[in-house]
């Protein structure tokens, strides 16, 4: 294998061939990757086949069981009744043969896997044999019928149909009763049962025959197709490592120079092939465009959209981060801006909002906050002041209201309401926003346009 500089060289020299054939490995990789796929699905079809198999053995085993239980099932009722002469035996009887229904069920269930097939015939002629005993096991319970008097009207109609024979009615009710013991218990009755069970046992037999053979197939079959996915995955696996190999040469390498550009968030440089160049550039484009967005965004967060003051977020920031025992709060708001919207409308509101804020702004130390914290309430945080600068702060806010209340750029006069409350405030409360609220309140009840001090 040639090293890495060579195979720079040659990639460079012979740029086709190399793409030619990285192009061949991809196109190589996918058929082996399609055949593989084809395969599994092979897989998964051998597998449902011997699931199916599987499946219908298991129910063909518990049809057969229902149609043995429930034969012996009706045979112990019978012989209930011959020997004890209890009606309840004939209600149970009945009961599975024409509500219950094992047998005629286990058949139309065995009919959907098996039809036309000997285990299916198996188990009809079991039900065929059952079926012929039940003239012989009606005839039985007729007997005992007779034998102890009962009323016949209150048996089922299948057993009030049945005729005894005149020697059989010249019976005593003691020899009634025997016979109809014998006729469900003598070997012609057994040998019937019997009967039933070889078919029941046969159907067993062929099924288990036949799903040996489908799974010794389906295993066959299943060993062929592990074998040919071995020998695609190998195939597979030479191939990836040769894309990889080739990539890593083709793409990857020229790459590594621009980590470096990128770890340090800085622009790559327009260096390498023509590719690499369209990267670059495209990268540096977007890295320009992410770091613009990410500035006003920033600004967005922390400023009003309309004056451009700090808005109520870092008012609130500052508020839980000065020194509250050297800051002066205010609270301003415009007096009756209301007034000036559903007068002059919003966009001339929204001019005076911006004289306002320019006004505040240029009124006050660049150190402190003049914030926009509502509507037409703004909040001034001043830090570094104490109670001693209350006239200053008074002739600012004076000074705030003669130019607006006189204004010269063609803006209805307004005034500023302002409460102040400084940090070494006389009887303070634990809230310095509720002091300055305080007095703001007082401010407007004197008439407005005017400053108050907590």
């Amino acid at each position: 294998m040639k090293n890495s500089g060579e195979m720079e060289r040659i990639t460079e020299k012979r740029g086709v061939p190399m793409r030619w054939l990285h192009g061949i490995m991809i196109l190589l990789a996918c058929v082996m990757s399609v055949l593989l796929l084809y395969s599994n699905y092979k897989t998964m079809v051998g597998y449902g086949v011997m699931r199916q198999a599987t499946e219908r053995y298991i129910v063909c085993q518990r049809d057969a069981a229902d149609m043995q239980e429930a034969s012996d099932y009706l045979t112990d009722e019978v012989r209930f009744f011959a020997a004890t002469g209890e009606p309840e035996h004939v209600q149970n009887y009945f009961t599975e043969l024409q509500i219950t229904r094992r047998r005629e069920k286990a058949l139309e269930e065995l009919e959907t896997y098996f039809s036309g097939t000997e285990t299916y015939e198996y188990l009809k002629a079991a039900l065929a044999q059952s079926n012929e005993l039940l003239t012989r096991e009606y005839y039985s319970m007729r007997l005992m019928i007779e034998a102890r008097s009962m009323d016949p009207a209150a048996f089922p109609e299948e057993l009030q149909s049945v005729i005894l024979t005149p020697e059989d009615r010249a019976l005593s009710p003691a020899d009634k009763e025997a016979l109809a013991l014998s006729m469900v218990c003598d070997d012609v009755y057994q040998d019937q049962k019997d009967g039933i069970s070889a078919d029941v046992s046969n159907c067993l037999d062929t099924l288990t025959e036949e799903t040996k053979l489908q799974q010794r197939d389906s295993s066959d079959h299943f060993l062929e197709l592990l074998r040919g996915q071995g020998i695609l995955i190998g195939v597979l696996l030479i191939t990836v490592f040769a894309v990889v190999f080739l990539t890593s040469y083709l793409v990857i390498h020229p790459l590594k120079r621009s980590i470096t550009h990128i770890r340090n968030q800085e622009a790559l440089p327009m260096a390498g092939s023509r590719e690499l160049q369209f990267l670059a550039e495209t990268y540096n484009a977007m890295f320009e465009q992410s770091r613009r967005q990410q500035d006003q965004l920033s600004y967005e967060a922390t400023h009003d959209n309309l004056t451009g003051l700090s808005n109520r977020g870092v008012f609130e920031k500052m508020r839980e981060t000065c020194d509250s025992g050297s800051i002066a709060l205010m609270l301003i708001d415009v007096d009756r801006f209301k007034e000036i919207n559903d007068a002059y409308g919003h966009d001339v509101g929204d001019r005076v909002l911006k004289k306002v804020a320019g006004l505040l702004q240029h009124g006050f130390r660049s150190d402190d906050f003049v914030c926009r914290i509502g509507g037409d309430e703004f909040a001034i945080i001043m830090v570094n002041v104490s109670s001693e600068q209350k006239a200053r702060v008074y002739n600012k806010i004076q000074f705030a209201n003669s130019r607006l209340m006189n204004p010269d750029d063609g803006l209805p006069p307004v005034s500023l309401s302002v409460g102040v409350a400084f940090g070494d405030r006389q009887n303070p409360t634990d809230d310095i926003y509720k002091d300055a609220d305080t007095a703001l309140y007082r401010a407007k009840k004197s008439g407005r346009a005017d400053c108050a001090f907590y």
